[in-house]
């Protein structure tokens, strides 16, 4: 069935994945951005572009928010306060539901809400340990949840780190290899990160929509085992590059929580989005496909170039 969509972040790593393959799945998405000089590949996609700012309430683009039937909310603005904006938009979620005709909202969070998980494992039933840096997200999982209690379905997603393009923690690599000939992992690089590729990504949001239970969570990842020094070694050698640790304590002197969770050792389960939402991840892993992750780098490097 057709819905029309609100889709948070339109433009972002995340946001931008999910609104364009929505709109290939013939819904009328409305995407939003900051920057009217973006729209242009929203509208290419075939996404309406909607003008505004989470931090700003009341803006013009409620409107079209509150004629939406459903949301889904990918934007994460570090550099005004990532808490504090999320507040924003789940607020101006919470007068859609009231005053408009949004019925279902897919709610980002993310992995390390799991924190160490226990023994180094985590599935949705885990009990949850945050990670400093995200220990809001925790908090705010409930508010959306709240939201149930509006006649609004509320799933939360809790995706891996994202891969793909070239954005992300992994893309820098790529970046770092082309202009350096590193590739820096932190520590010894034997944690275990959580891994997704976006196109994979976008695919659970759009089950979540259409197949979410209200109030339930799902873990987003590939499950593939490697270890960070076997990633960054698989970049190295795919690039002539050289793959160089970076002291634990170094890294956490500098980047204090967020190299803490660079650091972070977890191995998560995928199983519920697989059975409830019938999500199966194409790409299997960031090792296998290092090849052709290397050439999309590279390709898209020479065409924002152009």
């Amino acid at each position: 069935m057709r819905q029309r969509i609100f889709v948070t972040g339109a433009t972002g790593y995340i946001g931008h994945a999910v609104a364009r393959h929505l709109a290939s799945q013939g819904h009328h998405v409305f995407g939003l951005t900051r920057r009217v000089e973006e729209s242009r590949q929203l509208i290419a996609a075939g996404i309406t572009p909607v003008f505004g700012d989470l931090g700003v309430p009341g803006g013009e683009w409620m409107g079209a928010l509150q004629n939406c039937d459903a949301a889904v909310h990918t934007a994460f603005d570090a550099q005004n306060g990532a808490a504090d904006v999320d507040l924003c938009a789940l607020d101006a979620l919470r007068v859609a539901a009231l005053d408009g005709r949004v019925r279902k909202l897919v709610y980002t969070s993310g992995i390390w809400v799991h924190g160490r998980g226990v023994n180094g494992r985590a599935d949705e039933n885990t009990p949850l340990t945050p990670l400093p840096i995200v220990q809001w997200r925790a908090a705010h999982e409930e508010i959306a949840l709240d939201l149930q209690d509006h006649e609004i379905d509320v799933v939360i997603l809790r995706p891996g780190m994202v891969y793909g393009e070239q954005r992300g923690i992994l893309g820098g690599w790529f970046a770092e290899a082309y202009e350096h000939q590193t590739v820096t992992y932190p520590g010894e690089g034997t944690q275990h990160w959580n891994l997704v590729h976006r196109d994979d990504l976008a695919d659970a949001y759009a089950r979540a929509l259409q197949h979410g239970v209200s109030g339930e969570r799902y873990l987003i990842t590939d499950e593939a085992p490697h270890t960070v020094r076997e990633m960054a070694e698989a970049v190295a050698h795919e690039t002539g590059a050289h793959a160089v640790s970076w002291p634990a304590e170094q890294l956490i002197r500098s980047h204090g929580g967020y190299g803490d969770a660079l650091l972070n050792d977890l191995t998560v389960s995928s199983a519920k989005a697989h059975r409830v939402l019938g999500w199966s991840p194409q790409h299997p892993s960031f090792v296998s496909e290092v090849g052709t992750l290397w050439r999309e780098w590279q390709a898209t490097r020479i065409a924002h170039a152009s």
